[in-house]
């Protein structure tokens, strides 16, 4: 395992002090290099909601996108730091949405599970026409480097989830090792950031909802379109967990109410 000092949208993977952690936050969420990243990531986040509403037929009210300097510099001075709150909804201005981006600490030792597979495609969207059906999910991961608080560009970054019966692809005891379904790998881009589109997933005998995402530092793309991690070391082994009442919602609509396994919530799989 190789230490990997990044401060990420979803985490945070860095092997040193608490203290140190704290300091190295705090200077990058201060820094002026770290509020024009992050200016950036809330209008392309809100563009690319744009697009998947209008994608899916979503029509909501029309938000106030324009504000004079004042306004702005006072939105900008607010801490928008709101982790652990779920009060959003389909009115709420994606600039309040976006605008609470918060960061946690990722640990490298987090197993992969038994489910993880060694080259799979390079692609963005991972839904495919079998064994997809469920509630589509838009996941946005970006990486920063807290030494500089600049992005990390070219990290290579694998996602996986089971689909909503809590079958994974790739694994012969499950759908068979020929599938790809809700698999797939992006390089971060300048801005260090990766973009998927998947399902939310299902979930399956003592284990909590939960989508897997993994990072290399120098992959390689082979000629088949698949990366190539064999000789690239590994800089974050992680999982992401989904709130309780977002997780009762979906699995309250079809097809997820067809999963009779039972539920592991997030603390009984802590």
């Amino acid at each position: 395992m190789v230490p990997f000092k990044t401060l990420a949208s979803a985490g945070l993977l860095l092997p040193i002090s608490p203290p140190l952690i704290l300091r190295s936050l705090n200077a990058c969420s201060r820094s002026d290099h770290a509020l024009a990243l992050k200016s950036r990531s809330i209008s392309r986040r809100a563009r690319k909601v744009q697009k998947l509403r209008e994608k899916l037929g979503i029509k909501t009210a029309p938000t106030k996108h324009r504000r004079d300097e004042d306004d702005i510099v006072a939105w900008e001075g607010v801490d928008h730091n709101q982790t652990g709150i779920f009060n959003n909804n389909m009115p709420t201005p994606l600039e309040t949405v976006f605008g609470a981006n918060s960061s946690c600490i990722l640990s490298p030792e987090v197993n992969a599970g038994p489910y993880c597979i060694v080259g799979e495609y390079l692609r963005s969207n991972v839904i495919e026409k079998e064994h997809c059906d469920g509630v589509p999910l838009f996941l946005e991961v970006q990486y920063i480097d807290v030494s500089t608080c600049g992005a990390v560009p070219n990290l290579a970054t694998d996602l996986w989830n089971c689909n909503v019966a809590g079958v994974y692809s790739g694994v012969s005891s499950q759908a068979g090792i020929n599938t790809t379904f809700l698999r797939g790998i992006q390089d971060t881009d300048d801005e260090g950031v990766v973009q998927f589109e998947t399902i939310f997933p299902g979930h399956y005998e003592g284990r909590a909802m939960h989508t897997h995402l993994l990072t290399h530092a120098n992959a390689s793309v082979s000629p088949n379109g698949t990366i190539q991690v064999w000789n690239s070391p590994v800089s974050h082994i992680g999982q992401l967990f989904w709130p309780e009442d977002l997780r009762k919602e979906v699995e309250a609509i079809a097809p997820y109410n067809t999963n009779d396994v039972e539920v592991t919530t997030n603390e009984e799989d802590m």
